[in-house]
Formats: structure tokens, sequence, C-alpha cells
């Protein structure tokens, strides 16, 4: 009797901890949807401008990596300026 008693012990508190780590969970995403419905909506980008910001994460990407694999680097480099060529014009 006492093992079946412990188990649900356990299961019980396992449940809890379940149900408080999805509640923690969607709180922060529920507040911040009443942020962003408050907010103004965001500028939409043309396909120049897109792909400018595109092409410049891709070369903070390759700036990070241009110390330790710097032909990686290079390849994220091209890229980025292919990118901004190709959907930039």
């Amino acid at each position: 009797m006492t093992t079946t008693v412990l188990h649900a012990n356990v299961e019980r508190s396992r449940f809890a901890q379940h149900l408080w780590s999805a509640v923690s969970g969607l709180l922060p995403a529920l507040l911040g949807l009443g942020r962003s419905i408050a907010a103004p909506p965001a500028p939409v980008l043309n396909a120049a401008d897109q792909a400018a910001r595109e092409a410049s994460h891709v070369r903070e990407m390759a700036y990070a990596y241009a110390k330790t694999d710097p032909g990686f680097a290079a390849d994220l480099y091209a890229a980025a300026a292919r990118h901004e060529a190709q959907f930039g014009d």
C-alpha cells in the first residue's frame, strides 16, 4: 500500500511539473501577442531591401567564421554578393 501511495504522489508531482511548464511557456507567448496587436505593423520591404538585409545577415555569419574557417567564410561572402545582385535589382 505504501508503494502505491508513493507512486501516486510521484505521478501527481510529475503532472503538476508538466502543467506548470506548459503554462509558464504559454504565458510569454500570450503577453507577446498582446504587444504585437498594439504595436504598429512593420513596414513592408521591397525585394531589394529584403535582399540587402538577408545578405547582411550572411555577411555577419561569414565574419564569425573568418578566423576559424576562411574558405567557408569566403563562400558565404560570395553567396551574399550573388544573392544581393540577383534579388537586389
